[in-house]
């Protein structure tokens, strides 16, 4: 198993381009069983970075296909809550479609999530 908290840590800070890389080298070097979560979490990150720079559409895709990803690996994987990061993903998403249809974007802190490790496992 990989150490991916530096790569939650840069998600968690906002820096999405940073978390694409750092979890896409993970899963270049990953084994087969791995692959999927790794390209997931890199589309979640692509996903929140184009949600940042104003392209509604490009992330709208990433984050759908970042679901279907992590879903694999539900309930937990790599001490993650894969539950509730798809939860959080799909409510993103949600405010996308929003805001796509009242033509209404505003880039808001408080739309964006954090990934959050499970503690005592």
């Amino acid at each position: 198993m990989f150490d991916i908290n530096g790569g939650i840590k840069l998600f968690n800070q906002a820096d999405f381009f940073a978390a694409h890389d750092f979890f896409e080298e993970l899963w270049m070097e990953a084994k087969k069983e791995e692959k999927m979560f790794f390209q997931g979490m890199v589309q979640v990150s692509v996903g929140c970075y184009h949600f940042i720079c104003g392209n509604l559409k490009g992330s709208q895709s990433q984050l759908i296909k970042s679901i279907s990803k992590l879903n694999m690996y539900r309930p937990k994987y790599y001490n993650i809550d894969i539950c509730k990061l798809i939860s959080k993903i799909e409510k993103l998403s949600s405010t996308i479609t929003e805001m796509d249809k009242l033509n209404n974007f505003k880039i808001n802190p408080t739309i964006l999530f954090r990934i959050n490790l499970l503690t005592n496992v």
